[in-house]
């Protein structure tokens, strides 16, 4: 049946990647995109299997044949295909080994507290995008789309901002927009600053995502899920020959958000890769990946500042206008990865990254209802309303970027030293084109339309409002340069003892330009900057599974490093802030161990940290008259535990808590001072089970509780007008559940309630004369199948 394959990828070729060069449509259908995934799965579904058992019996090796015994764990049972190479063997919760090529240790001698959510883990909670992991992980909240920043990812981790701090595969992904994982081995969480590591940023941590690499073997994986989700997914990998192997995922996704009235989700993405042995020296990874998103935006519900809580209306409200609002992102990226073994004790990875990302976009952002002020506060009435409020955005990230290290391992005397060193390169160019809505004006537009004024309680999303006139005459573009050197060394002492320590040199070079085309003293403006950052640390080795350490570790955040925000307050770059010349400095202390137990298919962490933030950038005074300086500091403590792995063979577990403090230290706005950090949960727990009753059923779900968050923008200072406390989200509870069985050996069915107990969950506040809330989506169920050929 080869000719079945054969005919798979011509139709592939010719209709799936014809329509994924196609330039992303504003407001176009996808419809012809979605038929063409599902077509061209449908064919490969068929042809793969004949092509796995042909290919096999004719190509492979003695030598094959010898890895795939060894390859047997010591219960005799042989490891799925198409399993995550870095997860314990018997225990695919519990990662032993981070994708990042810059921990050169496994993560029981890492010096950091690093979470690691494997695609197994993923599978089982059937979590489809990055937002959703984060909801769901302790110490980590969620940010809104407001204030000068960009409508997409944004998270907060252990109390800071890291919508900027977002990698794939070790390199920075650059650009706010949305993420998907259908391509996903593993997503790794890593807390505390990691300036040497990472780069800019990261006060709070880093995400990096670890892509599907191609693996020696003939397996494919085909998914469908029907209920709120409509998603099918195929994995596919192919091993041609010793030399060659060959990986696909593909996607395509129609979802209906639960709890809220007319929010859609569609995506449809490819991943392509290649990995090719040229010799015993060198190895090429070449991948591709793509990515579109359809959806309407959702910033939630009202805030009622008069009773201090969110408004009093139907969950499933939605404040937007159907028919105009959308966001649509994009994503093409190439990425090149050359591997060279100089030596046993040497080798080189140089990986070449060119993309570019999109993130287009007009959103209704609930409003005030209407006579509001001090003298004469009004309750929500039925004859209360708001008038519409949109904001619009069109951001194009162009870049490209080399990341180079060098690996060497080398004994001086009784001491081993593994030494990492390498230089990072990149330019990215961003361009922020948003639209002209024919709104109403007597003066410059007096045949346009009036912004509608929406019923609260009963809004109606589908009355006449402002349509799309144009693109902004308005273009801003931003040019950022990044080139960095770096040199790490762990020392193993004894067998006991490990030293460890690294520098890294960063020079920033950031230009914006407010207007393309024309100069304004008073938006225009440019820096160049550089800046030395570092970590070190002691392990400390009781037993071969445990280890305790203490580290220290700084970074820097600088003005301009968030390329999508307008202000200074969220990151952005001004004049203002340019004159400054002085980065803001994190220091973090963690004293912390790590123990394998259970045969090392059970992991458990534990660490107390400390976080210092200095320079922060501070916005003061009224608007006319706005004072920015560098006063800012604040001081964050926590403890956090953490296990994953199987308690025994048939219980399999992931969670952690997270306890945090946090104080503002000092500042230029005296209301400030001792005041929380804004937007941080100080209390936060999760545990994902999953428990094997039968070789063929298994069921288990997730406990989720968030703590109370307060909300502000540096510091908690969000006060009603009218009742004087202080803005905060109650805390909130989630229960999800899940079932499996496996109908024979290739099928099996998989059910999912998320938010089983429908709880109406608010996970996110803005802060302003017109706050808004986030709503969480309610129960979500699904039924997947997979089949696994």
């Amino acid at each position: 049946m080869p000719h079945i394959y054969s005919n798979a990828c011509v139709f592939l070729k010719e209709n799936l990647v014809s329509q994924l060069k196609k330039p992303l449509s504003l407001r176009g259908s996808t419809k012809p995109l979605t038929d063409s995934v599902l077509t061209s799965s449908a064919l490969l579904m068929l042809a793969l299997p004949y092509t796995a058992q042909a290919d096999t019996r004719s190509t492979q090796t003695d030598e094959q044949v010898i890895t795939q015994l060894e390859g047997v764990s010591v219960d005799g049972q042989k490891p799925e295909q198409g399993s995550n190479p870095n997860a314990a063997k018997n225990a695919p919760y519990k990662i032993n080994k981070s994708g990042n090529n810059k921990f050169t240790e496994p993560l029981l001698n890492v010096s950091k507290t690093i979470t690691v959510v494997g695609k197994e883990q993923l599978e089982d909670a059937n979590t489809t995008a990055l937002r959703d992991l984060m909801r769901t992980q302790p110490g980590i909240t969620l940010g809104t789309g407001e204030g000068g920043n960009a409508q997409g990812d944004r998270f907060i981790i252990r109390g800071f901002d890291a919508r900027g701090d977002i990698f794939v595969d070790g390199m920075r992904d650059p650009g706010v927009t949305t993420r998907e994982i259908f391509s996903t081995e593993q997503v790794e969480i890593a807390k505390g600053p990691s300036s040497t590591f990472a780069g800019r940023g990261t006060t709070g941590g880093a995400v990096n995502s670890v892509s599907k690499k191609p693996q020696a073997s003939n397996f494919a994986k085909a998914g469908l899920t029907l209920g709120d989700d409509k998603r099918v997914t195929l994995d596919a990998n192919r091993a041609v020959n010793e030399k060659l192997n060959l990986r696909a995922n593909l996607m395509a996704q129609d979802s209906d958000i639960a709890g809220r009235d007319e929010i859609f989700d569609k995506r449809y993405g490819a991943s392509l890769a290649a990995d090719y042995q040229v010799n015993d020296q060198i190895s090429v990874l070449v991948d591709y990946y793509h990515l579109r998103t359809d959806g309407m935006p959702d910033r939630g519900i009202p805030w009622d500042t008069y009773t201090n809580q969110p408004a009093k209306v139907d969950r499933n409200n939605f404040y937007g206008i159907v028919g105009r609002d959308f966001q649509e992102t994009g994503a093409d990226v190439f990425t090149a990865t050359v591997d060279t073994k100089l030596s046993e004790n040497t080798s080189i990875n140089s990986k070449t990254r060119a993309g570019k990302t999109s993130n287009n976009y007009i959103v209704s952002t609930p409003s005030n209802w209407t006579a509001r002020d001090a003298s004469s506060p009004t309750p929500l009435t039925d004859a209360s309303t708001m008038t519409n409020r949109a904001s619009t955005a069109g951001f194009t990230n162009k870049f490209i970027g080399n990341a180079t290290q060098i690996t060497h391992e080398v004994h001086t005397g009784e001491v081993e030293h593994h030494i990492a060193a390498g230089f990072e390169l990149s330019q990215e160019k961003v361009t922020n084109q948003g639209y002209v809505l024919n709104t109403y004006d007597a003066s410059t537009n007096p045949n346009g339309i009036p912004a509608p004024n929406l019923n609260v309680l009963h809004p109606n999303n589908h009355t006449n409002a402002p349509g799309i006139k144009g693109r902004s005459a308005d273009t801003s573009k931003v040019k950022a340069d990044v080139h960095s050197f770096y040199v790490m060394d762990t020392a193993k002492l004894t067998k006991e003892w490990e030293v460890f320590g690294g520098l890294r040199h960063d020079m920033f070079k950031i230009k914006r330009q407010a207007r393309e085309g024309t100069y304004d003293r008073n938006s225009d403006s440019q820096d160049k900057t550089s800046f030395v950052n570092g970590h070190a640390g002691i392990v400390y080795k009781p037993a071969e599974n445990g280890s305790v350490y203490a580290s220290i570790s700084t970074s820097s955040n600088l003005p301009g490093e968030m390329f999508d925000a307008g202000g200074v307050d969220y990151g952005g770059i001004t004049p203002a802030s340019a004159a400054l010349k002085k980065p803001e400095k994190n220091q973090s202390l963690e004293l912390g161990t790590k123990w394998d137990l259970a045969n090392g298919n059970l992991g458990l962490t534990a660490a107390a940290f400390q976080t210092n933030k200095k320079n922060k950038i501070e916005v003061t005074g009224p608007r006319e008259s706005q004072v920015i300086s560098q006063t800012g500091a604040v001081r964050l403590r926590g403890i956090e535990v953490a296990v994953s792995g199987n308690v025994n063979p048939k219980l399999s577990v992931s969670g952690g808590a997270v306890l945090m403090n946090s104080k503002i230290t000092d500042s230029a706005d005296p209301n400030s001072l001792g005041k929380d950090l804004a937007n941080v949960a100080e209390q936060s727990a999760s545990v994902q089970a999953k428990y094997q009753a039968t070789p063929k059923l298994s069921f288990g779900g997730s406990v989720i509780h968030t703590g109370e968050i307060k909300a502000g923008t540096f510091a908690a200072t969000a006060v009603s007008p009218y009742t004087g406390e202080g803005l905060k989200l109650n805390a909130s509870n989630r229960l999800d559940l899940m079932a499996e069985y496996k109908i024979n050996k290739q099928l099996t069915a998989q059910l999912n309630i998320k938010n089983s107990t429908d709880e109406t969950i608010y996970e996110a506040l803005y802060r302003s004369s017109a706050p808004f809330v986030y709503v969480a989506p309610g129960r979500t169920t699904n039924v997947s199948l997979t089949y696994d050929f």
